[in-house]
């Protein structure tokens, strides 16, 4: 499946599981969720075993650009590595924060990519583990921790990516919510982790 299309369905999969989410989902998906106006970049580094397939980003970059499109406000998503723009595609800007549909793909790409697992059995992992996420009150910056695999019946199967941990910090009253992510396996003895981290105020 290619990237833009599997984004696509993991977040229509996302947005059909949001009425019944936790409070992280509320602001992650609610209409509008990513409201800046200005240019938005997010430092991006992935490490991991050199496998086939699996690009490391030692120092990346993902641009999120607003931009005037014939249905309305759109954000055009840009990742750029070694002084090369990669495009990545442009969603909607009234509806959920598209920054963790790209970030929660690539991590469903390597993991499938480390493990040789299937990316559809991935990806239904995260969407419900996500779904079923809380987050704490307080004002400004809180952090979810996510363990999607942690008493996953395939388990065996997955080496370090059985206790993944998805880290997702987000600040609801902010014009961009999403903060920081991060996919880490290093606790479990992996070398597989990927961070995204928004650069600025």
């Amino acid at each position: 499946m290619k990237p833009i299309r599997a984004m696509l369905l993991l977040g229509a999969l996302m947005a059909a599981s949001a009425v019944e989410a936790g409070r992280l989902a509320e602001v992650i998906f609610r209409p509008g969720a990513f409201a800046a106006t200005d240019v938005t970049r997010y430092a991006h580094m992935r490490t991991g075993p050199e496998v086939e397939g699996l690009r490391l980003v030692a120092s990346g970059e993902l641009v999120v650009t607003p931009e005037a499109g014939d249905g309305g406000p759109r954000l055009a998503l840009i990742h750029r590595v070694e002084g090369h723009d990669l495009p990545v595609a442009d969603f909607a800007a009234s509806g959920g924060d598209p920054v963790l549909l790209w970030f929660l793909e690539n991590t469903v790409r390597s993991m499938a990519t480390i493990t040789k697992g299937s990316p559809f059995y991935i990806r239904n992992r995260m969407r419900e583990a996500l779904g079923a996420a809380g987050l704490a009150e307080a004002e400004g910056p809180v952090t979810a921790e996510l363990r999607p695999f942690e008493t996953d019946e395939r388990r065996e199967e997955m080496g370090a990516f059985a206790d993944l941990v998805l880290r997702i910090t987000v600040d609801p009253s902010a014009p961009v919510p999403l903060r920081a992510l991060e996919a880490d396996t290093t606790a479990a003895g992996g070398s597989y982790r990927e961070t995204l981290t928004l650069e600025g105020p």
